[in-house]
């Protein structure tokens, strides 16, 4: 009876025991201590800079002479093999046109160089000479400099370097934010030309070419140009397709009994691109009783410059003689000059030149 007793005082003794600090002493010490762990920060990107030098001080001429440096002003080396840099620049008319390095520090061998054609002109820009490198590393501090570079035209057409987005004259190396900057196809450095509105509209040039306007030949040419092309007025930005182009020349037959005949002499683009027809006006004009109509299966109006020349030919079938001067769109002038008693029309609406 006694040892049961005791027993019963040592389990109350035990289950009193679990609300005293003893118990709770017992779980404290078996807690951790809160830790903070901390990633390591990734390592900065390199800082990468474009620098620009005109070599030739922006004279006008068929090639664009500039030098280009690739500055790491980071605290991290750079991979070369996912840069790119970008040049803007408008050709002018220009539409042979082929990249070169005459000379580089880091090595013209170690360079790539291409120049895309936009099909949408941007603000002093319809073009970009694109530099690409090596797979090789650039260390933080260090610069790869592309010393004497080109863009030329193989024609020989002239290129007015002023209105360039990314030109800038001065002879030494200089940071230039309007030469832009790519990693992985990611714009690093430099602010793109921005886009303007596009306007698809040009002008129609025309020079005589008969030595009489009494003869049996009507012999006009004819040019189509976009913007910068030298004209009387500044026409549009973009690249037309000539498939949606029609031209119509206004002339009087002087005869009622005789079929016409017509050539193409001459073509910039290929007479195989040009077809050409004739419609009867009617009611008839004082100065146009028929146009010549004038259609094309390919070729383009360049952004900037012409078409080159059409050399036209219409006969009548019997090779009787003409009087153009009594013809709506017939004028005396010997060289190319704006016309607009020649009309032309872009997916059939008129968009140069006033009907008789």
């Amino acid at each position: 009876m006694r040892r049961l007793l005791v027993v019963a005082i040592v389990l109350a003794a035990v289950l009193a025991g679990f609300g005293t600090g003893v118990a709770i002493a017992a779980f404290t010490a078996r807690e951790s201590n809160p830790q903070t762990i901390t990633a390591a920060d990734p390592a900065p990107p390199a800082t990468l800079v474009a620098q620009s030098r005109s070599n030739d001080a922006g004279a006008t001429s068929s090639q664009i002479q500039l030098g280009l440096r690739l500055v790491n002003r980071g605290a991290t080396p750079a991979s070369l093999g996912t840069v790119t840099m970008r040049y803007w620049f408008t050709a002018d008319g220009a539409d042979r046109l082929v990249g070169a390095c005459y000379y580089s520090v880091y090595g013209c061998g170690q360079v790539g160089l291409s120049i895309t054609d936009l099909r949408a002109a941007r603000e002093g820009a319809d073009h970009y000479l694109q530099v690409s490198f090596s797979a090789a590393t650039l260390a933080p501090g260090q610069s790869a400099s592309l010393d004497q570079l080109a863009v030329r035209d193989d024609g020989g057409t002239q290129m007015t370097q002023a209105d360039d987005w990314s030109f800038a004259d001065r002879s030494a190396f200089a940071d230039n934010a309007r030469v832009t900057v790519y990693v992985g196809g990611q714009l690093v450095w430099g602010t793109e030309p921005g886009a303007v509105p596009v306007d698809e509209s040009f002008e129609v040039r025309y020079l005589n070419r008969a030595a009489s306007p009494l003869d049996n030949a009507i012999l006009p040419s004819i040019k189509l140009a976009g913007s910068s092309g030298g004209g009387a007025e500044e026409t549009g930005n973009v690249e037309i397709d000539l498939r949606r182009v029609t031209v119509r020349y206004w002339f009087t037959k002087d005869s009622t009994t005789q079929s016409l005949i017509g050539f193409c002499d001459y073509a910039q683009v290929g007479c195989d691109k040009v077809a050409l027809g004739f419609v009867p006006v009617s009611p008839a004009k004082p100065k146009a009783d028929t146009y010549l109509e004038i259609t094309f299966t390919g070729g383009v109006i360049p952004a900037e410059g012409t078409t080159g020349p059409f050399e036209l030919r219409v006969h009548k079938a019997d090779y009787s003689n003409f009087d153009e001067t009594n013809d709506y769109s017939w004028g005396t002038n010997t060289t190319f000059e704006p016309n607009p008693r020649i009309t032309a029309y872009l997916d059939g609406k008129l968009v140069w030149g006033t009907p008789p």
